[in-house]
């Protein structure tokens, strides 16, 4: 007897993946986080992408609908310049390069590229991509979201 014979196996072969997306999407939809809009005063952690832990030259963050670019452009040997865009308007900026979560240097503000708050930059000592980290707050309409990113993305080749 043939498996597509038997007509309890057929519809149960036809049924299974539907019941199973189903499932999928309606667990989804009961137990996880729904997206709210950013409060006032509240402040936001943005994850990483993974082409931040690559030598790209390029690294992501994000938090929802709120998105980072960073970029990294070569001044010279030891010197390179941080370049920042936004999705959203940013009233501010601050960057600090630490070796280790506990080491406590100031930040320093990167400075807009254009009027409209998209687009800023930073000029700043090549960061050892191995042993730092640049910690990042972006300022947003009251709302503060900060990153943690690990500096392997500066790597990229100078042209």
């Amino acid at each position: 007897m043939s498996v597509l014979s038997n007509r309890h196996m057929l519809i149960a072969a036809l049924v299974a993946p539907v019941l199973a997306v189903l499932a999928y999407f309606g667990i989804g939809a009961i137990v996880g986080e729904t997206p709210h809009v950013a409060e006032a005063g509240q402040s936001y952690q943005l994850v990483e992408k993974p082409n931040c832990r690559y030598s790209s030259g390029n690294c992501g963050l994000k938090n929802n609908d709120f998105e980072l670019s960073l970029k990294v452009e070569w001044l010279d040997d030891i010197r390179v310049q941080l370049i920042l865009k936004s999705v959203f308007p940013l009233d501010g900026v601050k960057v600090a390069v630490v070796e280790n979560k506990a080491d406590e240097k100031p930040p320093v503000d990167m400075r807009p590229l254009s009027n409209d708050g998209l687009s800023w930059s930073l000029d700043m000592a090549l960061p050892d991509p191995e042993n730092n980290r640049l910690h990042l707050v972006a300022s947003s309409g009251s709302s503060f979201y900060f990153g943690d990113v690990a500096t392997k993305f500066t790597l990229k080749e100078k042209f």
